[in-house]
């Protein structure tokens, strides 16, 4: 997986976000990354900018791995669904949330086509938009991507490591 460099994000940084590290907060645009957790505060960087801040633990704040959409079989965790728009994209940008009503919906519909059509809002609409915009613009989709893989092939190539290693041995 590719990942974008930003001032004051080192490559690793956002190679390592997962769902859990990044949070929306009611009443404040965009999205931020968790620093730091207190009793009485939650420490927060907004995406690509390096100011930090301090939010109340008492505000309204959402994890991405606690938010899910609904469906009419079962409730799809957030990450989930941005990895299928991005695999349905194909990498490219979703439709802007200032696009009409029935385009966004024809559009997330066409990516998952059990949706509850009752229970997720226009707003939600716009908003899973919007969030997979700013996250597919830092390259930090799909999430989890290559991770399973690259263990795999590290494994693979130590096997093929130590079995040429041996056989040198033996030799």
């Amino acid at each position: 997986m590719a990942c974008a460099s930003r001032p004051g994000w080192g490559l690793e940084v956002l190679c390592s976000m997962e769902p859990k590290d990044i949070l929306a907060i009611s009443g404040k645009p965009g999205l931020y990354k968790v620093l730091n957790t207190t009793h009485r505060n939650i420490v927060v960087e907004p995406l690509g900018e390096g100011k930090r801040t301090a939010v109340p633990a008492t505000a309204r704040v959402s994890s991405f791995e606690d938010i899910s959409i609904f469906t009419y079989e079962e409730d799809l965790p957030l990450a989930e669904v941005l990895n299928r728009i991005h695999d349905h994209l194909k990498g490219e940008s979703a439709p802007d949330a200032k696009t009409s009503h029935a385009e966004l919906r024809e559009f997330v519909t066409s990516v998952l086509p059990d949706l509850d059509q009752e229970r997720v809002y226009h707003s939600d609409l716009k908003k899973l938009c919007t969030w997979y915009n700013v996250l597919n613009g830092f390259s930090m989709l799909p999430f989890g991507a290559g991770s399973d893989d690259d263990v795999a092939e590290e494994v693979e190539a130590e096997a093929d490591t130590a079995e040429a290693s041996n056989e040198a041995e033996q030799a």
